[in-house]
């Protein structure tokens, strides 16, 4: 919401791996249209290195032309609300990929298609113009 800090859950310091959702796209049409590729185990294409949410969020904040405050929701924070919400409960069992660094290698994937995904600052800068000039509109 407008005004409001950005979230995140357990360790603002940990390094996460995030897939931006064309280049998820564009990688599974590329998968379905060799049969070579059948029966492997594949990671999507995703930017590498890691990065910090720090990091993450000051570049979504500079895309959305925002402050860059945040919060940390502390995993017992988040297991309270669960008690009442059951996505909140759910979200509670997947909190591993906030307390740890979640990393993904899609190398094999990039070498065997000749694939760069999009850094992290081009996929934010391209959601957040989209969703100005398609979702926001629509809005209004």
């Amino acid at each position: 919401m407008h005004g409001k800090s950005a979230q995140w859950l357990v360790d603002i310091d940990k390094l996460h791996s995030f897939t931006y959702s064309v280049d998820c796209a564009k990688g599974l049409y590329l998968l379905a249209g060799k049969n070579d590729t059948f029966n492997q185990v594949w990671h999507l294409p995703t930017f590498s290195p890691p990065i910090d949410l720090k990091t993450f969020i000051g570049i979504a904040a500079d895309a959305l032309e925002v402050n860059s405050s945040y919060s940390v929701l502390k995993k017992w924070m988040i297991r309270t609300a669960g008690i009442l919400d059951k996505p909140t409960r759910e979200r509670y069992e997947m909190l591993y990929q906030y307390e740890f660094d979640y990393h993904f290698d899609s190398s094999k994937f990039n070498g065997y298609f000749y694939y760069k995904p999009i850094s992290y600052n081009e996929g934010i800068k391209e959601t957040v113009r989209y969703i100005k000039n398609n979702v926001l509109q629509n809005i209004s």
